[in-house]
């Protein structure tokens, strides 16, 4: 039979475990952030690029990045990017009108890596306009 002040210690011992596993984690977690690195006027047929790091500008491999690209009326665009092994990804415009765009950039983060959410501001000027 089993003796309850086996199971009171064990108990403990299992709270003591976690909240060390967890203060652990606080402690060694990074803050990260996505840039975006390319000029803020673009037109069809150039590249979104952003880049993934940390405080100390380390970057992030092999990690997933959600883009989404709002028009002044609420449309968006939705993108899945996956960083390089320099920390960069990167959408190709196609298909958007002239006009004000705002990205907005979000990234989950992992275990270690504290999750970003980010908002920028993008025109798209092709050089030409309707009337």
């Amino acid at each position: 039979m089993v003796n309850v002040k086996t199971i009171i210690i064990a108990v403990i011992i299992l709270l003591i475990v976690a909240v060390g596993a967890f203060a652990f984690i606080q402690a060694n977690s990074h803050n990260t952030r996505v840039d975006v690195i390319s000029n803020s006027t673009l037109k069809n047929g150039d590249m979104v690029q952003v880049v993934l790091n940390d405080e100390y500008r380390n970057v992030y491999p092999g990690e997933t990045i959600y883009i989404k690209i709002l028009d002044d009326s609420g449309w968006a665009h939705n993108y899945d990017v996956t960083t390089d092994d320099s920390g960069e990804a990167s959408v190709v415009l196609s298909t958007l009108e002239n006009g004000n765009y705002t990205i907005h950039t979000n990234y989950n983060g992992t275990l270690f890596n504290k999750p970003y959410h980010g908002v920028s501001q993008l025109e798209i000027n092709d050089g030409y306009t309707y009337y």
